[in-house]
């Protein structure tokens, strides 16, 4: 740095700061020498002359005041800057004092005519003794600079500050001897393997979704614990065992209910055997059949009360089709009266139509038996379903369930409470004796094989992170030990207060030396030989809001460029945006160059910082 400073002493008598402004095209001179553009602006001096006795504020056609004050920014009174009032514009055109070329009256273009710097500089009154005389007192004439400071075409190189218009300035020095004297070294941006941490503190918790909190979902009374603090437990590991009126309650219910529903099944199945004995009976015991092969068929089959019934008017209706045929055959003969004859043909019409309506009464009686029997079934096994889940809700498994009505009648209250998950009991929160509510959380299960580690990074460094990143966890009182693991999330939010980003990353712990909320350091390795444009370090200078590095545009022509930084590692930088590989840019002695734009800056408004920078 002191180095720097004492080139700026060295070249101090030559230097000062000239500010042009352009309409934002790139100029075609950018690759020039500085002996072309003289060459060419006094051309066009001649030519102008040739129409104009002298330029500067006295041929402007608006006579330049400072009652409006002076544009440091561009270097004239704001009473004739067209650049900063452009209903000034027409005003000048329509004087024919106009540079289409650079989008500035004639009388104000430095670029054409550097001569006339001196004589806009004498009308401000505000202007620096330093930066205007020599030691002598008289101004400093343009032929005798060394640097000189042009307006250029605007670049945007990223997502930068845009207000920031340091980009549109350019530096020339008049000759190549005076960026050796300046001590200006040029090096080209070059892809370099390049391995950067992150470094920041640290915390240790347990990964959320492996962590259990287990609640009774019961009231009652601690009778036993089974589980002690830091006990390793598996899954369906009995925990606690406690006394629960309501679950006894629960179980009593579902007893009874069960037992409804059995007694409804068992006269289910009684009603179906009797219906398939009717329904084989009414198939054999037929107006034809014979009493015989009937009676040896029903023999051994379970239809109750319809078979006597159906038996009976069968043999009735076979006692009056022998009436009848005796009838039939004495009438035949002559032998009993035509009314007799008619009596008995009534009586057998009688006993076949009283056949016919008890084989379909038994039928149907049956029928609705059976119906009967399935309808309380379904009532029955539907009053058990609600107590069956009201035991699933106080926590009971289908096991436990299926258990009730085989255990003693003074357990019904007991209540097991098991693991639901494998892991370590890290919270115990219950005695025996103790009254416990249903949402009261008695133990906290973790799998801690693999744990969270939670970082707070700023919001500088969230450019350079992304999940998948290594990352190395270090605690100050375990000498030597690490644990890696890598970057599983990035939150989406600024914290408020600390502006950090909050990080976390997965450490897997198979020996369980991990512990919740050790504290320690976490290093991010953001770039591990990775191949990134990198530039030395002291090629980056800041203007107040922006990263800066100053491309060569030629030997004298240097273009200040807004870049977006990486990582940082060995005296190089990483650049993410606005510089290309293989471009040249300067190195030691750019301090010189920013230190120029921002003298000529000041005032223009385009670099300054805020309160909140």
């Amino acid at each position: 740095m002191n180095r720097i400073f004492n080139v700026c002493h060295a070249v101090a008598f030559s230097a000062f700061v000239l500010l042009v402004a352009s309409g934002g095209c790139r100029k075609d001179e950018q690759k020039q020498s500085s002996e072309d553009v003289s060459s060419k602006s006094e051309a066009k001096a001649n030519t102008i002359a040739k129409t104009e006795t002298a330029l500067g504020p006295e041929s402007s056609p608006i006579k330049p005041t400072l009652d409006q004050g002076w544009c440091g920014g561009h270097g004239v009174p704001e009473s004739v800057c067209t650049r900063c009032n452009g209903s000034l514009v027409e005003t000048f055109k329509s004087a024919g004092d106009w540079c289409a070329e650079h989008g500035l009256p004639e009388s104000q273009c430095l670029v054409c005519h550097p001569e006339l710097e001196a004589k806009w500089q004498k009308l401000d009154s505000s202007a620096s003794s330093v930066d205007h005389e020599n030691d002598t007192g008289s101004a400093v004439e343009s032929d005798a600079d060394g640097l000189l400071l042009e307006r250029a075409p605007r670049l945007l190189t990223g997502n930068v500050d845009a207000m920031c218009q340091v980009d549109t300035l350019r530096v020339r020095f008049s000759d190549p001897s005076i960026v050796q004297k300046a001590g200006i070294e040029v090096v080209r941006a070059e892809r370099r393997p390049m391995s950067a941490t992150i470094e920041v503190p640290a915390e240790v918790e347990f990964d959320a979704t492996r962590v259990t909190r287990v609640a009774p979902m019961i009231s009652g009374i601690t009778r036993e614990v089974t589980a002690n603090l830091g006990a390793q437990v598996e899954s369906s590991d009995l925990l606690a065992i406690i006394d629960s009126p309501v679950l006894g309650e629960a179980k009593s219910e579902y007893i009874e209910r069960s037992q409804n529903l059995k007694l409804a099944q068992s006269d289910l199945t009684r009603v179906n055997t009797i219906h398939h004995g009717t329904q084989r009976m009414l198939e054999v015991c037929t107006p034809e059949a014979n009493p015989e092969a009937i009676r040896n068929v029903l023999a051994e089959l379970p239809v109750g009360d319809a078979k006597a019934r159906l038996l009976r008017a069968h043999a009735a209706l076979q006692l009056s089709r022998l009436d009848a045929a005796r009838a039939e055959t004495l009438q035949a003969k002559k032998i009993n009266s035509e009314r007799e004859f008619q009596a008995a043909q009534s009586a057998l019409a009688a006993a076949e139509a009283d056949f016919t309506a008890t084989r379909e009464e038994v039928g149907f009686d049956i029928e609705q038996s059976r119906l009967t029997a399935e309808r309380a079934v379904e009532v029955a096994s539907g009053a058990l379903e609600p107590a069956k889940r009201r035991l699933h809700i106080l926590g009971l498994s289908k096991e436990q369930i299926a258990a009730i009505g085989s255990e003693p009648d003074d357990s019904l209250s007991r209540f097991e409470l098991h693991s639901p998950v494998s892991g370590r009991v890290v919270e115990r929160a219950v005695s025996v004796g103790e009254s416990v509510a249903a949402d009261d959380v008695l133990f906290i299960v973790a799998d801690t094989s693999v744990m969270w580690l939670m970082a707070d990074v700023y919001e500088r460094d969230l450019r350079q992170l992304r999940t998948g990143l290594p990352i190395q966890f270090t605690v100050g009182g375990m000498a030597g030990a690490s644990f890696g693991g890598t970057v599983s999330w990035i939150s989406s939010q600024v914290d408020d207060r600390t502006r950090t980003v909050r990080l976390r990353a997965d450490l897997p712990n198979p020996d369980g030396f991990l512990k919740a909320r050790m504290f320690g350091s976490a290093r991010i390795a953001v770039r591990e030989n990775e191949s990134v444009v990198g530039v030395p370090d002291n090629a980056v200078q800041s203007d107040g809001c922006c990263q800066l590095v100053f491309v060569e545009q030629s030997e004298t022509i240097f273009q200040p460029r807004k870049v977006i930084l990486g990582a940082h590692a060995n005296g190089f930088v990483e650049v993410l945006k606005g510089l290309e590989e293989g471009e040249r840019i300067a190195s030691t002695g750019s301090f010189l160059m920013k230190t120029e734009i921002l003298k000529g800056s000041i005032g223009a408004g385009c670099c300054e910082v805020d309160s909140g920078r």
